[in-house]
């Protein structure tokens, strides 16, 4: 999905996502996070100063597919035109549940097919994002799911001032969840990585974009005596190539991470 999460310098799941086989049941987790950096600006894309996104986030499952949203809001401390609200949601249906037969294959437990909406306020962008999703059976993996979608942009383009309608975008995105143990502290290891591929628009041809945004949590409630997996520290690092699809644009951005789920 085309994840400019962060106008202001960030992008996504990052990218939770929730793996479904076809017995699996019901399962809810909505989180509260906020992450704040300072980019290695490339001088064409990044924005300067200390960045602040607020993001919540949601995913869900149920017997025959699964749900997943965020909503950020991000703000930098200059300038004010880096301030942006971004929104993706999904909705994912299991071939295996509604068949009723197994569609899996080797590492392949379950293969979906998904639609989603990526909606942006600064750069006005508008789009639908149909797929297909292939769960994987990862030893030691909380979930794994590598996931193909083509971009259908119905955004006003340049004529309502946003960025420009671009058209045959493909997507590969993989993302995962690998929960470690190192002596009585919880940690999780996740996040996605994204290709995106080069397409034409209304100004021309645009390149390939690469994002990565691995997370590393640590659960500090668990450590302070209180429940699982509800207050984590850590960090988000992202590491962008072509940023926004501008050629030359590369972004290495470390952030703090805090999340608080319920």
């Amino acid at each position: 999905m085309e994840r400019v999460r962060r106008v202001c310098g960030w992008a996504v799941l990052v990218g939770l996502a929730v793996p479904l086989s076809a017995g699996a049941q019901g399962f809810s987790r909505t989180e509260f996070q906020y992450q704040g950096g300072s980019a290695w600006v490339d001088g064409v894309v990044s924005p300067p100063g200390f960045q602040h996104v607020f993001t919540l986030q949601h995913a869900s499952a149920w017997s025959h597919g699964s749900n997943f949203f965020f909503v950020d809001m991000s703000c930098c401390d200059e300038p004010v035109s880096n301030r942006d609200i971004y929104l993706e949601w999904y909705s994912s249906f299991s071939l295996g549940a509604l068949s009723g037969k197994d569609v899996s294959f080797g590492r392949v437990r379950d293969v979906m097919v998904t639609g989603g909406l990526n909606w942006g306020a600064q750069a006005r962008i508008a789009k639908f994002a149909p797929g297909i999703r292939f769960s994987l059976d990862l030893p030691g993996f909380a979930f794994a799911n590598l996931d193909f979608n083509y971009l259908v942009d119905f955004s006003g383009g340049l004529a309502s001032g946003g960025a420009p309608k671009a058209d045959g975008i493909v997507t590969v995105d993989f993302n995962w969840a690998r929960p470690l143990r190192i002596g009585e502290g919880s940690f999780s290891i996740e996040g996605h990585g994204e290709w995106q591929s080069p397409a034409g628009n209304e100004v021309g041809r645009q390149p390939y974009s690469v994002l990565l945004q691995p997370q590393i949590r640590y659960d500090i409630g668990r450590a302070m005596g209180g429940p699982d997996n509800k207050v984590l520290v850590g960090t988000e690092l992202q590491v962008w190539i072509n940023k926004f699809s501008v050629d030359g644009a590369n972004e290495f951005l470390p952030q703090l991470l805090f999340v608080f789920g319920f």
